[in-house]
């Protein structure tokens, strides 16, 4: 390690252009990474935050939770078959404008009972409660100049709500969420359509005690395989990873490549450290150190730049940073810098000491 540190710091500036190189690479594939959890997040984080770890929907709904429909009896009766915790939601894609203001702003409607589970935290204001055409939003609706104690309307049907409390990241389908309680919901839908008979998209149950829910027409579905029904999540969360990957695996082949170059410029030092004395062994961890010192410190700057990005990008971006990620990502991009680096390690083994020194 010393050996390598030594050459890094006498080639000051080869080394830090690829460095920069790395750098750069290493900052677009966290970067992607972050991306690729916020749009996951900006289709599905209503339901991943929710506390219920399963949902009852109708059995020919195909697992898609806003085209299920089930009745008050069916309530009534997953209630008494479970000792879990269960409660209603219905989810309705409308628009919002801020009274006084023409401009249509997207929402999802997440219709809940207050009193219940799916009642979201709040980061200012209050939580939602009974009070009726009360609203909370996602914190983004503050970026439309929206504020604790406003007037918005829906313009479906310009029944006035009071914005009582913002929450956190709290967004479906690639919209914000709008909570409000069930009564609220069904006064909107009654406004609509006067004949409107309560309906529920879902049943969400906090528990896992879902085994004797053996109903006709239903069927118990956990969150993930909701998540996963999302419209669009699957197909995008596939384009957006396999993208990632090429990424990590083409900036490690970058640097393998710069090495191999390298190596094939400096055959005659690695004939004249033959020569002396030195082994191939000391030689390949020599090589596999400076792989490690570049990998690492472009990992490091690479994930200071990304992470300080996050925190300065808009609330509306659709961007969602994990540590985890970028440590898996970071993890792979340097074991793969190393399995390539061996290329380098294997040109050096041809290197024939007598052959340097003779001349040729």
């Amino acid at each position: 390690m010393k050996l390598a540190w030594k050459e890094i710091s006498y080639s000051k500036k080869k080394y830090a252009l690829i460095e920069m190189i790395l750098v750069m690479m290493i900052f677009m594939v966290i970067f992607l990474s972050g991306l690729a959890n916020g749009l996951a997040r900006a289709v599905s984080a209503g339901i991943e935050n929710a506390d219920a770890l399963n949902y009852v929907i109708s059995s020919d709904s195909e697992n898609l939770i806003n085209v299920s429909s089930l009745d008050q009896d069916l309530l009534k009766k997953v209630k008494n078959s479970t000792s879990s915790k269960v409660t209603t939601l219905d989810i309705q894609r409308m628009d919002l404008n801020k009274k006084g203001d023409t401009k249509k702003l997207d929402v999802t409607y997440f219709a809940i009972n207050p009193d219940e589970f799916l009642n979201p935290n709040v980061i200012e204001g209050k939580k939602l409660s009974d009070k009726i055409n009360s609203i909370v939003l996602d914190d983004s609706f503050k970026d439309s100049g929206i504020k604790i104690g406003d007037i918005v309307k829906d313009s479906s049907t310009d029944i006035e709500l009071t914005v009582v409390g913002f929450s956190k990241d709290e967004m479906y389908g690639h919209s914000p969420i709008g909570f409000i309680s069930t009564a609220t919901y069904t006064e909107l839908r009654k406004s609509v359509n006067p004949m409107y008979q309560v309906k529920y998209h879902a049943i969400a149950v906090q528990g896992n005690d879902v085994n004797k829910i053996k109903l006709n027409g239903v069927k118990v579905v956990d969150k993930a395989t909701i998540v996963e029904n999302i419209p669009g999540y699957k197909a995008e969360q596939m384009t957006i990873k396999m993208i990632l990957w090429v990424l990590v695996f083409v900036s490690a082949v970058i640097l393998g490549i710069f090495f191999y170059i390298i190596t094939l410029q400096k055959h005659k030092e690695f004939g004249v450290t033959k020569a002396i004395g030195m082994n191939m062994l000391e030689i390949a961890i020599t090589e596999i150190s400076q792989v490690l010192i570049l990998a690492c410190s472009g990992v490091v700057i690479g994930n200071v730049l990304a992470f300080g990005m996050a925190e300065v990008l808009p609330r509306s971006m659709p961007f969602y940073l994990k540590a985890s990620d970028a440590a898996m990502v970071s993890l792979a991009f340097i074991l793969i810098s190393i399995v390539f680096s061996l290329v380098s390690i294997r040109e050096i083994a041809k290197v024939d000491p007598i052959t340097i020194i003779g001349g040729n």
